[in-house]
């Protein structure tokens, strides 16, 4: 076991090795180009004296020289590409610009803008079916197919023919009359153009299932509704993601820039095989 004038002197001589290094970094004046690569260990300079000197008192296990680690730019995209990915599918940009997780939270919410479309338009076609179904069985309505005016009217007037203030004839022969008010022949011409017949006609057995079929028919009116707003929300989200490449471009530019215009001192060692050092000083600018 060493005594303890021993380790005071190998105390001393560390620190006037590290002196010395200093002093001779210090005094190296920096050189015109990018890059200066010192060996302060060749023969006659005071560094390779105070190592000798330090090397010949201690004797540390020799170690492996550390790799230079220097953080890496994100690497150039075009931005343009880019953007036009976006806007085919959002998330695709930020996916070629190398951030995987800005591309997933895009994808993600992609993914559910077009669930939440079909759920909406499967749920709003379910009811339209159902509507039309009571129309047939409670209203006497001998089709299926129909503009959604024509189940608009089949859902106001409790039936199509006939007098009286629920029935849709009633309200087509005031309006001829409004049109035509002393030419009778073309008021009924009128009416006889526009009157549903056939198996477009209707008469509701009760206003309680008509106005079942009036609730149904909102709730698949209001399901199409929701799904076509997923269209808009399609519209934002690409719009979103464009403008987030951009964005993701312009941080990256200035993360390169920095990465090129941060100076940089590494000081890396390695021992020879004769157990002797060596120092290598590295100074960017």
């Amino acid at each position: 076991m060493p005594s303890g004038s021993s380790s005071r002197d190998v105390s001393i001589r560390t620190s006037i090795s590290l002196v010395l290094l200093w002093a001779a970094a210090s005094t190296a004046a920096p050189p015109t180009f990018a890059q200066s690569n010192l060996d302060l260990t060749h023969a006659g300079s005071p560094l390779a004296t105070a190592l000798a000197f330090a090397a010949d008192s201690t004797a540390p296990e020799p170690a492996p020289a550390p790799a230079a680690v220097s953080e890496q730019a994100p690497r150039a995209r075009n931005p343009r590409k880019a953007l036009m990915l976006s806007l085919l599918l959002p998330g695709a940009g930020e996916l070629y610009s190398g951030h995987k997780g800005r591309a997933t939270g895009f994808f993600v919410s992609e993914g559910a803008i077009w669930a939440n479309f079909a759920i909406w338009e499967v749920a709003a076609h379910l009811r339209r079916n159902d509507y039309i179904e009571q129309a047939q069985i409670n209203a006497g309505v001998g089709t299926s197919s129909g503009s959604d005016d024509y189940w608009r009217l089949v859902g106001t007037y409790a039936r199509s023919s006939g007098s009286g203030v629920d029935s849709y004839e009633d309200a087509l022969r005031r309006d001829a009359r409004n049109e035509f008010p002393s030419d009778p022949a073309a008021q009924d011409a009128w009416v006889a153009e526009r009157l549903p017949t056939g198996d477009r006609a209707w008469d509701w057995s009760s206003a309680t299932l008509q106005e079942s079929f009036r609730d149904t028919r909102q709730s698949s009116t209001r399901a199409f509704s929701r799904a076509k707003f997923s269209f808009a929300l399609a519209i934002l989200n690409r719009i979103a993601s464009a403008i987030d490449t951009q964005m993701l471009h312009r941080g990256d530019a200035r993360s390169r820039q920095a990465a090129i215009e941060r100076p940089e001192l590494r000081l890396l060692t390695d021992m020879t095989a004769d157990g002797g050092g060596r120092v290598l000083l590295r100074q960017t600018f």
